[in-house]
């Protein structure tokens, strides 16, 4: 009778599959949490510290699973590929992340106006002992921002400011940020500041806003800050919050500007035709003198 020897799935090959999978679960788990409130940003880092530790060792057993497929042979090849796409998956935004903060400056504070930024009074009140403190520009971190996102300026819009504030709100409401500011505005107020709290795309860090906007007679300019809550380093978040914001602003003002009803103007006056001079008089024909006329 003829003996088959059977090949096994190495042990190594086991524990890279479960560690990647527990790495994506708790990954996905943890950032859900976080986004919709239930887990808080101080005590979500050290999730994604162990989390990416996970992800790392789940890569080390394949590799180690690599090694012995490739001399002795076995099964499990499927599960040892899947292993390896699910931690390399778990792992990008960590790389990106990583990449971002060996490239980009350490800020945590961006603004359109550096020289006097945006107010943040609500913001400065609510942070926590833990949180990043709204603290006023330094001559350095001027620079810093100035070399590194030249293109983080204002807006000037040819539109009054009610119509610029409404706009705003608006575009606040479509990217789903907070506004926990008041909104009015009176009717005398030259410069209005708009604070509101947004959020980052995948994970859900907050960050406070301040969109102020000055009333130029004919025009209205817009400024805005981007303030990350917890961390020294935003790896380039508020810069590209702004520029987004801004975009989709000047999208909505040109829109604005096309569809505004434009006040119907007077009608031009009719041009005056000159008058025409008056006909002379025709003086009355003289009869004729048949006098001379031969007879009949």
């Amino acid at each position: 009778m003829d003996e088959y020897l059977e090949r096994r799935v190495s042990n190594a090959t086991v524990w890279s599959r479960r560690l990647a999978v527990f790495a994506a679960v708790l990954f996905l788990t943890a950032g859900t949490g976080h986004r919709i409130g239930f887990l808080s940003t101080p005590d979500f880092i050290p999730v994604l510290g162990v989390v990416a530790a996970v992800a790392l060792l789940a890569l080390l057993f394949a590799v180690r699973a690599l090694f012995l497929f490739w001399h002795y042979g076995g099964k499990g090849g499927g599960s040892l590929l899947f292993a390896i796409l699910v931690a390399l998956l778990v792992l990008t935004p960590f790389g990106i992340t990583a990449y971002r903060g060996v490239t980009l400056p350490i800020l945590n504070d961006v603004s359109t106006d550096t020289d006097d930024p945006p107010e943040l009074s609500i913001a400065a009140e609510r942070r926590t002992p833990d949180m990043n403190r709204v603290e006023p520009f330094t001559p350095e971190r001027r620079k810093l921002q100035q070399d590194s996102y030249p293109a983080a300026t204002g807006r000037r819009y040819e539109a009054p400011m009610t119509q610029v504030a409404e706009v705003v709100q608006d575009v606040l409401d479509n990217r789903g940020w907070l506004i926990v500011s008041s909104t009015e505005l009176p009717p005398d107020a030259t410069e209005i500041t708009i604070e509101a709290q947004a959020s980052s795309f995948l994970l859900g860090f907050p960050a406070d806003i301040a969109i102020r906007l000055i009333d130029e007679d004919t025009s209205t300019y817009v400024d805005m800050r981007s303030v990350s809550r917890y961390g020294r380093h935003d790896f380039g978040d508020n810069a590209a919050r702004i520029a987004s914001f801004l975009a989709e602003l000047d999208i909505e003002i040109a829109y604005l500007t096309v569809i505004a009803p434009v006040e119907p103007a007077e009608p031009a006056p009719k041009p005056v035709e000159p008058e025409a001079p008056p006909a002379e008089p025709l003086e009355p024909a003289e009869p004729l003198d048949r006098s001379e006329d031969p007879p009949d």
